[in-house]
């Protein structure tokens, strides 16, 4: 713990002032001069580089009991609650040496910036669970530094493409090979991964980006007031994605040369892109970037709220409440009500038709809640495959490594998924089905409206596939049948009003069971299971 030289209290970093503050005296210092020094497990103070070893840091590691999570900090104070699992109990606390990143950006957003930030999104959210608007709550925003790797990468000679032109002589049409080449001498530095298994994926990358060029050299005092994450990812473990991230940019800045213009380029895979590149691994070095993170809690899941420390980008996890949904659905039908009567649609034939197509709608935003689902849960398998094997798969083993196999899924389902249908083009879809039902009925075939259901019923199954959630199956293919009855009695147009009258309140029942299937699909989107951790922490891998 580091002590004011005035009067002893503990300094802590001022994100305003960007300097140490003592909260007893109101002293200033500054981070990067102040003397760094800490109390070991025999109570004599170490000073300097901490007994001879430069690259050594002692910290208290706090550990939840429940989770396994750890965060470590270099002051005294205890913590009251986990900021993984939501628990809120006295964590463990043990003394520790780890080793020292390189970098640190150092918090730039203040705590009151990050509450109103969040409040002012909580607003805009009106189906938010009441307590994550209690002021309390919000209250317990925590300052966390997180680990991040930087990788530099080095990119030095020539660069060759196989590019074509194509030309028509008489009959012939005549394709001109070339051998293309650039002189290249690039530098990529600070390409960043995060470095903590307690970090979701998802959510650093909902962060960034972070400015490394504002990064400072890492001391201490950075720290003081703030905890920080664990780091106990490789560096090895991104080195592909990274190593192709860069190759793949510079290939493509080569391809837009201006010379190089009027040339059909081949395809290039990324690995390949690595070797045309001559892209090399220069540094990889540890660094801390801040993160501001709050967690919710709600029986065995939890949402996270994380604030990027530097910028103030948001990403939160913000699940609906089963109660404001009620309210809010028993509105909007009522609305639909009196707009019927507005327009004065009272044939039973009329709101029947209504009904088919508003099932119909209902189907594809259940469908687009269903694949983002199944697009997150492919790629937390990536993720867990990540953390059971940390280290690079063996090269030549790619196809059989479980790591890959896990990426590959993940990637390929994150492809036929990031366009999941909005409601824009839901209504598009709805609209084309309007104008296909006209020219069927228009020609007599009004019965092949049946179908229509089951296409979109048949859609939204594709979207179950890996979630190992089954629940929605039999309400999706419920609501494809009482829908495509509906449209057959629209169709027939018979003279029995019970008929009608059936097939409303069928489809309104589907509608309603699917719905509520959707909101538990949305919920299970919004929040995640209780994080397990199995953290060793305070070796090499910092």
């Amino acid at each position: 713990m580091i002590s004011c030289p005035n009067c002893g209290s503990n300094p802590r970093f001022d994100i305003e002032s960007q300097q140490l503050k003592c909260p007893n005296c109101g002293s200033l210092f500054d981070p990067a001069t102040f003397p760094e020094e800490t109390r070991g497990a025999d109570s004599q103070t170490v000073t300097g580089d901490y007994a001879g070893q430069p690259d050594m840091m002692q910290v208290t590691i706090y550990t939840c009991s429940q989770c396994g999570g750890e965060l470590m900090s270099t002051d005294s104070d205890a913590t009251a609650f986990c900021s993984y699992c939501g628990s809120h109990q006295i964590l463990e606390e043990r003394l520790s040496q780890q080793k020292r990143p390189e970098h640190i950006i150092p918090f730039k957003v203040t705590k009151e910036d990050c509450k109103k930030a969040y409040a002012a999104r909580l607003r805009r959210s009106l189906f938010a669970p009441k307590e994550l608007k209690d002021p309390a709550y919000i209250d317990e925003f925590r300052g966390i530094y997180m680990p991040y790797w930087f990788y530099d990468y080095r990119q030095r000679g020539t660069v060759t493409l196989n590019g074509t032109r194509e030309h028509r002589s008489g009959n012939y049409r005549i394709i001109d090979h070339y051998d293309l080449s650039a002189e290249t001498d690039n530098f990529y530095g600070g390409i960043s991964h995060d470095a903590s298994t307690a970090m979701d994926d998802t959510i650093s990358e909902s962060l960034a980006p972070y400015d490394i060029s504002k990064s400072l050299k890492f001391r201490t005092p950075y720290l003081s007031g703030f905890y920080a994450d664990i780091p106990d990812v490789k560096s090895n473990v991104y080195k592909r994605e990274t190593t192709e991230m860069a190759a793949r940019d510079a290939l493509e800045r080569v391809e837009a040369l201006k010379e190089f213009k009027g040339y059909s380029l081949g395809k290039i895979s990324d690995s390949t892109a690595v070797t045309r590149t001559n892209t090399k691994l220069e540094k990889a070095s540890a660094a801390m970037l801040p993160v501001w993170f709050l967690s919710y809690r709600k029986n065995d899941r939890v949402a996270y709220a994380a604030i990027n420390g530097q910028t103030g980008k948001l990403t939160a996890d913000i699940p609906i409440d089963h109660k404001k949904y009620i309210l809010a659905v028993g509105i909007m039908t009522l609305l639909i009500w009196v707009v019927l009567q507005f327009f004065n649609i009272s044939s039973l034939r009329s709101i029947l038709f209504i009904n088919m197509y508003a099932s119909m709608f209902g189907g594809l935003v259940y469908g687009m809640v269903v694949y983002k689902l199944q697009s997150n849960l492919n790629r937390q398998q990536w993720e867990k495959q990540i953390n059971r094997k940390r280290e690079e798969p063996e090269a030549g083993d790619d196809e059989k490594d479980p790591v890959t196999k896990a990426k590959k899924k993940s990637e390929l389902a994150e492809k036929r998924r990031q366009n999941p249908p909005g409601l824009l083009v839901s209504v598009i879809f709805l609209a084309v089905l309007l104008v296909i039902n006209a020219v069927l009925s228009f020609f007599g075939m009004r019965i092949f409206v049946a179908a229509f259901p089951f296409v979109v019923a048949f859609y939204v199954s594709l979207g179950f596939s890996d979630t190992g959630y089954k629940r929605g199956i039999i309400s999706n293919w419920v609501l494809a049948v009482v829908t495509a009855l509906g449209a057959l009695v629209w169709a027939v147009n018979p003279y029995v009003d019970e008929l009608y009258f059936g097939s409303c309140i069928l489809m309104m029942g589907a509608i309603i069971w699917c719905f509520f299937d959707a909101l538990f699909y949305y919920n299970q989107l919004m929040t995640r299971p209780l994080p397990q951790f199995q953290k060793t922490g305070g070796d090499d891998r910092a």
